[in-house]
C-alpha cells in the first residue's frame, strides 16, 4: 500500500514556494516526507533550498525489515545534516516537515512546522492531533527526532498544514490540488 505525505499550500498567489516531496518504499516499508523551507524568501532562493532538501532524502533507500523509529531516525539525520548556508538565509530554521514511515506494525508520524494533521480517506478527513500535541509546534530543526505518532491503523495519505497556516480545518473538496497533487 503506496504511503503519502501532503503539505498543504499557503492561501496566497503562490501556494508551493519552497516545498519539497520525497518518498520511498520496498516491501511493506515505505516512507513519505512533504515539507517547505525557506518560504518566505525569493522563488530562486526557496527553490534551491528545497531541491537540496530533496537531494539529502532521495539516497534513503527503506529495506524490507526497518521498523519506523530507526527509518524515521535516519530521515530525520539527513535533514539535520543539511549545511545551514544551503537553506536560505534562515539557515533552516523556517523548515516545515511532515514525516510519515510505515512498517509491518503500523505508520509512524512526524515532523517539525505542524499546526495540523489529518489522515484522509475516501469520505473525508480525520483530524489525528489536536491542541497542545507535541507533534504541533513551531518550524525548524531541533537536533534530534521530534516525538513520533504512532498509528496502528495504517493510514495511506497524511496531511498537514504549517504552524502559521490560517485556515484550522480543512476542506475535503478540491484537497488533492490545495496540497500541490495533479489527478
Amino acid at each position: 500500500m503506496p504511503l503519502s505525505a501532503r503539505l498543504h499550500g499557503t492561501p496566497d498567489r503562490l501556494p508551493f514556494v519552497g516545498h519539497f516531496r520525497v518518498d520511498g518504499s520496498a516491501g511493506s516499508v515505505a516512507f513519505s516526507v512533504a515539507g517547505a523551507v525557506s518560504a518566505r524568501c525569493d522563488l530562486e532562493v526557496a527553490f534551491d533550498s528545497a531541491r537540496c532538501v530533496e537531494r539529502a532524502l532521495r539516497p534513503i533507500k527503506p529495506v524490507d525489515g526497518d521498523d519506523k523509529v530507526s527509518l524515521l531516525n535516519r530521515i530525520w539525520a539527513a535533514i539535520v545534516s543539511i549545511d545551514g548556508c544551503d537553506l536560505g538565509p534562515n539557515r533552516g530554521e523556517d523548515i516545515v516537515a511532515l514525516i510519515a514511515v510505515m512498517d509491518g506494525d503500523g505508520v509512524g508520524i512526524a515532523g517539525t512546522g505542524l499546526g495540523g494533521v489529518w489522515a484522509q480517506h475516501n469520505k473525508g478527513l480525520d483530524p489525528l492531533v489536536a491542541g497542545d500535541h507535541p507533534l504541533l509546534g513551531s518550524p525548524g530543526r531541533p537536533e534530534r527526532l521530534p516525538g513520533v505518532l504512532t498509528l496502528d491503523e495504517p493510514r495511506q495519505i497524511v496531511i498537514a498544514v504549517s504552524h502559521d497556516h490560517p485556515v484550522p480545518t480543512l476542506q475535503f473538496a478540491g484537497l488533492e490540488r490545495r496540497c500541490g497533487v495533479n489527478p
